[in-house]
């Protein structure tokens, strides 16, 4: 009888060890990047193109998009009324160096949040402003890893929001 209830105490610590030692589980604490692209219309030059938009969602403002070419890229050079709401800005940047190449681009970026829609916007044009989201593009796919790389790694405790109203 001794000797069972010695391997039950056994037992009962080996358990009590066992349930409390630590789950090392590995947890990704960083939000999903969700994007797509959306063809929209882009009034240039008093003319009226179809460009492709990069629209983020699960994000934390729609104003997320120019927070990242702020904090990338500097001072924008145009602010001009929203497209999608008044209060929201869109902001440009002209002529600046995204990839390492020749090539300078004009990025636009914007963003909406509404009961039905939330997303922050980005389209880029090249020097001659052809769409670089189209799917003909060269710098397609270097553009939309650039963006969504930076997306990911948003500095979300840094509020330059204010600097876009």
């Amino acid at each position: 009888m001794k000797g069972f209830i010695k391997h039950v105490c056994y037992l009962f610590l080996l358990g009590s060890a066992l349930s409390c030692s630590s789950s090392k589980e590995a947890v990704d604490l960083k939000p999903l990047i969700d994007f797509d692209t959306v063809q929209t219309p882009l009034v240039l030059n008093n003319d009226t193109i179809l460009v492709n938009e990069l629209r983020f969602y699960k994000i934390q403002s729609a104003l997320d998009a120019m927070k990242l070419m702020y904090l990338n890229y500097g001072e924008w050079n145009e602010k001009i009324k929203g497209r999608y709401q008044e209060n929201i800005n869109e902001i440009i940047w002209s002529k600046i160096k995204l990839l390492d190449s020749d090539e300078n681009f004009t990025v636009i970026a914007s963003g909406t949040e509404t009961l039905s829609d939330y997303f922050a916007i980005l389209i880029a044009l090249d020097s001659k402003n052809n769409d670089c989201l189209a799917d003909e593009h060269p710098y397609k796919n270097e553009l939309l890893e650039l963006f969504t790389s930076k997306m990911k790694t948003l500095d979300k405790k840094k509020s330059v929001y204010k600097l876009f109203k």
